[in-house]
């Protein structure tokens, strides 16, 4: 039968269909109709009798985070079949390269009997979500089943905290169908527990994007830059992870270094890769000559980039392995309210890294690299040239702080050992029997 929720989703359906026929619309459809059947939850039903550990992390940056995680719920519970499940098509292509031996299916839309046909079909034993995916009919489901659920590297900001908080408080609980939260700091355990969870669901386990640090590391750096075509002698500015604005800021800031170094480089890696079109229009606007990845590749092209030319990234999951090509890296999201994005990844490959005033979603990294001196905080736009400048000018200095940071994060490492050792004990206690109450 739906559900209360399903009616509120059947409301908020009609009134947002105009906006959801635009989307679908032959231009651009295709991106979003992705994986439409398996989103209805008809999903092939997993085959055998093994039991089942379901990871479901919303796009690219989750499906990373849980890697670690993943690799060792194989290694230490080989008896489990581990399943991965993404929201997005981008989350998508990263897990299907990741794990081609994998199950890998689009999460079901949040309807009831969407959630109830891929239950039916994956049939879990335990669901873990990485950071934070509150969905009330997935979570009924799953309460229902008694499937438990554990949240993992989890973080929920202050602004999610006021929104669960009036929520849990007059309408329903999703969030309290968690069986385990393990999350990255005493900050967001706090929000936690002021939420009502019971502190013993509660564990602070630190952050499992630490502990990728070992498959980063292999990079080449050499390699790389023969490969994206960087010359002998040029020194590359990475921007990672751009969003509107930043990117113009950052070709701005590359024109007037230039000026002062011939032999830069600019590398722009945007965040999302449709915006790949709007970015080359934007470099060649201010003059200079955008180059994408994607061309060099299919054309077999390994010559070096013309001089001057900016090399625009439209690939997908290349990015931390690119960052070993840089000798400075700015990482984007941050110089406009979005909270920043991952800057972990070219800090563990010791890179000198820059990030703006932005950065609510990495609030205990940032504050563990800047009091270990090991990156670089710019309070606007008007600072990064000034900022990208000294450190392209001061190499030594600047290889010095990404190595503080680089060792900043190598002490942090060992979230995922811990997550391993709740989640195993969240198994044991589902697999202990029931006893039936004494009756008086």
């Amino acid at each position: 039968m739906p559900t209360i929720v399903d009616f509120a989703y059947y409301g908020a359906l009609q009134l947002a269909w105009p906006w959801i026929a635009w989307k679908v619309a032959p231009a651009r459809g295709r991106r979003h109709l992705a994986g439409l059947a398996e989103r209805l939850g008809r999903c092939p039903p997993r085959p055998g009798q093994r039991p089942c550990i379901w990871i479901h992390g919303v796009s690219v940056g989750e499906i990373r985070a849980a890697a670690p995680l993943i690799d060792a719920l194989e290694r230490e519970l080989p008896e489990y079949e581990v399943v991965l499940s993404t929201t997005t098509g981008t989350g998508q292509e990263v897990a299907r390269r990741g794990y081609p031996d994998r199950r890998v299916f689009y999460y079901p839309l949040d309807l009831s009997f969407s959630v109830r046909r891929c239950f039916d079909a994956i049939r879990p034993d335990l669901v873990v979500l990485v950071e934070l995916e509150i969905w009330p009919n997935f979570l009924g489901e799953a309460w229902r089943r008694r499937v438990p659920i554990a949240l993992v590297n989890g973080r929920i900001s202050e602004k999610s905290y006021r929104g669960y908080r009036l929520v849990r408080r007059w309408l329903f609980d999703p969030i309290g169908k968690i069986g385990r939260f393990c999350v990255q700091d005493e900050t967001y355990a706090a929000r936690f527990r002021r939420l009502g969870i019971p502190g013993r669901q509660i564990h602070i386990t630190g952050s499992m994007k630490y502990d990728q640090l070992r498959v980063a590391a292999d990079a080449d750096g050499g390699a790389v830059r023969r490969d994206m075509g960087v010359g002998e002698g040029e020194a590359v500015i990475i921007g990672g992870s751009t969003h509107p604005g930043e990117e113009r800021a950052l070709v701005l800031a590359y024109q007037r270094l230039r000026a002062r170094a011939p032999g830069l480089r600019l590398v722009l890696v945007p965040r999302h890769t449709e915006r790949t079109e709007d970015v080359r229009r934007l470099v060649t606007d201010l003059g200079e000559q955008p180059v994408r990845r994607t061309e060099r590749l299919q054309a077999g092209d390994t010559a070096p980039l013309p001089p001057g030319a900016v090399l625009l990234v439209d690939t997908i999951g290349e990015l931390g392995r690119l960052y070993a090509a840089a000798d400075v890296v700015f990482v984007g999201g941050s110089l406009i309210p979005h909270g920043g994005q991952n800057m972990l990844e070219p800090v563990l490959l010791g890179k000198p890294t820059a990030f703006g005033p932005s950065y609510e979603n990495f609030i205990e990294p940032v504050e563990r690299l800047l009091v270990a001196g090991g990156a670089r905080l710019i309070a606007n736009e008007a600072e990064l040239e000034r900022a990208l400048g000294e450190l392209l000018e001061r190499p030594e200095a600047a290889r010095a702080m990404g190595e503080r940071g680089r060792q900043a994060l190598l002490a942090a490492r060992g979230a995922t050992a811990r997550t391993v050792a709740v989640i195993r004990h969240l198994l044991e206690e589902r697999r202990r029997p029931r006893h039936p109450r004494a009756r008086g």
